[in-house]
């Protein structure tokens, strides 16, 4: 054979060719969004029930409570009167309409939801006797007047049972003198000088319940105090029983889990290359117990923090953890086979933890709110690797993960945040029975409905693991998330284990590897490994998205994420539900998600929508893929995604999220007319989450302006005209084998409608350094 016959490509050819294929997404402008008024229609239903009679029973509830506070020698008694009302289980306490029906007109304040259909409300005296007034004439009228009360089931006081959570109900010892560390949450929103009252007073109580005050009382953003003891079983239902308090629990404790073996390979020497300038790497803040890189490393670490009342710390958990940030999953193959090692990202040291203990839960809020404070200005991506020991509940969410939520509304910046390890494999002979047990379940903070969750995926098959390639770890904590929302949002490498003859083993082939604080590489695994590559995916994509938004960020990578063999099979078999327990949406790459390609166009749309206005977001199908239309054949597929950033409220339990934006997909079908195409079940479209997330394959159609509504809805507290902020994402991909050129489609087709996204310049931002790096302990 010639070496004629073969003309030698180019490498650099062959590279710039590949660059070629990357095309910058499309931006939906406001041009593009057709604005509909909405006037919302709410008209409650009679009940047909014996009006006297069930006003009777409402009665002896009043009378009840009335009964109850005789006893009360509390400093508020002649201030607030606090009390529960259940409505139908197939209503809402917090629905428009019958709220303020029930509620507003009535001058009770819904201080919090216990479920969708039961809430604790507070009155002053004056209104309870107001109250007691209209029920006297709903049972005289025969419920003609005063007619709300019909929706009501039952008034009756808060028991101290419901006071007290499942975790401390289970650890409550038959030793009324065994002591608990427990968190004793206040009603929330009452007046702060009622606050004050009764402060000094559960004071006093604790003394004679013999327990003993931990600390000053801790506030949540929202001023509900907590109050955090040392307790016996028996001090437990005394204030279990003080009208004031809301909730009594275990005082949740946070930490990291490090477990790992040091290879012989010593990185201190190992070249650093980098692809950009250094100052040029997007930053990654890592909220840990320290970072503590080799010098030829140190470049990699931005600027440091420490909280205040930390004085020494190990940085035996954080330096591996912005290890797998700055170096991803492959630093054992990039040493060993390319002696160097190359920066994605830049990282700045946040100390939240000395590394030696874990942290209760007040105490780690206060220092990761002090540490986004001071960093929000350079960085808006926070990496925290640490998880509770126990599973969450569906009870509410949990402090730290309330927190995490309301500073990401409020600043703007996003957490990244694992879902947790388990040591059920130990005890498992499969995958299955693994899933199957409740302790599985993801523990606080992955939880936090606007962070990013990230569960933990094998990198090779093991033939001892019960995991198989790119299959959930055996460690990994998996969803769903509270009250089953979809959580996790993504899976990425945390390494993998086995069990042999009754013997524990990181599996050498698939580990997590990491840089140690003594500058060696070491083998791992867990989900605090698998969290910091996504929050560096996110880093690297918020530097080309408009204003360098994390959450535009966070929506293409969910959006873009992409299936292993074993999700695949659990989409094929119809297990979607299940894929998504274990994986979220997929496998996280932002180099999938950074691009369009000539088969494959995305469109992004941010905006802020109101309750009183739908949006009717248009993107376009061109007919260089409408020509290829083929009945019974998929020729195309239209994935949407849609993440709003609503309020929360860890008070309204259930009914947390307080908005979402309601998504419907119309497309324009073969006789040119429009037709909506919602997926069956309400696939990816549950009301209220606040990430819609689904997409259509088509065979006949036609070419032109398709669109997506978008319609918000709100609870009553959120008024009409506040806005709420929203990111779009849609997808037109080709699944011919011709090579349809789609973006080009739309670029000739839709001239100037859609701006291209372009290259966003970096900033060179230094982070603020507090303390000199030679300092560390």
């Amino acid at each position: 054979m010639s070496g004629k016959e073969f003309d030698d490509i180019p490498i650099d050819k062959q590279m710039k060719k590949r660059e070629e294929e990357k095309k910058s997404h499309f931006i939906i402008p406001n041009e593009e969004v057709v604005k509909v008024d909405h006037t919302p229609r709410s008209i409650p239903q009679p009940r047909a029930i014996n009006h006297v009679t069930h006003g009777k029973e409402l009665e002896k509830g009043l009378c009840s409570i009335k009964e109850k506070r005789k006893d009360t020698n509390s400093p508020i008694k002649d201030d607030v009167i606090i009390f529960k009302v259940e409505i139908s289980d197939e209503d809402k306490i917090d629905a428009r309409g019958d709220f303020e029906k029930l509620f507003v007109k009535n001058n009770l304040k819904v201080n919090a939801v216990k479920k969708s259909n039961i809430a604790v409300v507070s009155s002053s005296l004056k209104n309870f006797e107001d109250f007691n007034s209209n029920l006297n004439k709903y049972i005289q009228s025969d419920g003609k007047q005063a007619d709300f009360f019909q929706y009501i089931n039952k008034i009756s006081i808060v028991s101290k049972e419901d006071k007290q959570a499942t975790s401390l109900i289970e650890e409550k010892s038959a030793d009324n003198s065994l002591k608990q560390d427990v968190q004793i949450t206040l009603v929330p929103s009452l007046d702060k000088d009622i606050y004050i009252k009764v402060l000094n007073y559960l004071k006093e109580e604790l003394k004679k319940s013999n327990g003993e005050l931990v600390d000053e009382p801790f506030y949540l953003s929202d001023n509900t105090p907590i109050l955090r003891a040392i307790l016996p079983s028996s001090g437990v239902d005394l204030l279990s029983d003080q009208e004031i308090v809301h909730k009594i629990e275990l005082t949740p404790f946070y930490g990291s889990e490090s477990n790992g073996k040091i290879e012989e390979l010593d990185v201190s020497k190992v070249e650093l290359r980098y692809e950009n300038e250094i100052e040029e790497l997007p930053l990654v803040c890592i909220l840990d117990d320290g970072i503590r890189l080799p010098k030829n490393l140190s470049n990699c670490v931005a600027g440091y923090w420490v909280a205040n009342d930390i004085k020494t710390f190990t940085a035996e958990h954080g330096t591996k953890v912005a290890s797998r940030a700055i170096f991803g999953d492959e630093i054992d193959k990039n040493v060993l086979e390319n002696k160097a090692l190359t920066p994605r990202v830049r990282v700045i040291d946040a100390v939240i933890s000395d590394g030696a203990s874990r942290i209760p839960e007040p105490v780690l809020i206060e220092r990761i709110r002090k540490a986004v404070i001071d960093i929000k200005d350079t960085t808006k991506i926070f990496n925290l690797s640490f998880n509770a020991k126990r599973p969450i509940k569906d009870e509410e969410v949990s402090n730290l993960a309330y927190e995490l939520d309301r500073m990401m509304e409020e600043f703007g910046v996003l957490f990244v945040v694992p879902t947790g390890n388990h040591e059920l494999w130990s005890s498992y002979d499969s995958l299955d029975e693994i899933i199957d047990d409740e302790e599985a379940r993801m523990a606080a903070p992955g939880e936090a409905f606007l962070g990013l969750t990230v569960g933990a995926i094998t990198r090779n098959n093991h033939h001892l693991s019960v995991s198989k390639e790119k299959e959930i770890a055996p460690f990994s904590r998996v969803g769903l998330g509270f009250c089953g929302t979809p959580k996790p949002d993504l899976a990425y490498p945390g390494g993998n284990v086995f069990l042999d003859n009754g013997t524990k083993y990181i599996a050498g082939n698939s580990a997590a590897y990491t840089i140690n604080n003594k500058g060696f590489i070491e083998g791992g695994y867990g989900t605090s490994f698998a969290a910091p590559i996504a929050a560096a995916d996110i880093a690297i994509l918020a530097q080309q998205v408009p204003n360098k938004n994390p959450f535009v960020a966070k929506a293409l990578l969910l959006h873009h994420a992409e299936l292993s063999e074993a999700m695949s099979n659990l989409h094929t078999s119809q297990q979607v539900d299940l894929c998504e327990k274990l994986y979220g949406k997929g496998m996280g790459s932002e180099k999938n998600a950074k691009h369009s390609r000539k088969g494959r166009a995305t469109y992004i749309r941010t905006g802020t929508m109101s309750r009183l206005v739908k949006e009717r977001v248009k993107f376009y199908m061109p007919s260089t893929m409408a020509t290829h239309s083929k009945r019974k054949t998929s020729v195309v597929n239209v994935k949407v995604t849609c993440l709003c950033i609503p309020p929360v409220s860890k008070n309204m339990g259930y009914e947390y999220v307080r908005a979402y934006v309601e998504t419907s997909f119309h497309c324009i079908n073969s006789n040119g007319k429009d037709s909506v195409r919602n997926p069956s079940g309400g696939m990816g479209r549950t009301k209220w989450h606040n990430i819609h997330h689904f997409s259509q394959d088509f065979s006949v159609f036609d070419s032109g302006d398709w669109q997506v509504w978008l319609h918000l809805f709100s609870k009553p507290e959120i008024e009409n005209k506040t806005p709420i902020k929203y990111i779009l994402i849609v997808t037109i991909e080709d699944l011919t084998e011709h090579d349809v050129d789609i973006y080009g489609g739309i670029q000739a087709e839709a001239i100037g409608r859609f701006h291209v996204l372009n290259e966003v310049e970096v900033d060179k931002v230094e982070a603020e350094v507090e303390i000199d790096a030679d300092d560390i302990e």
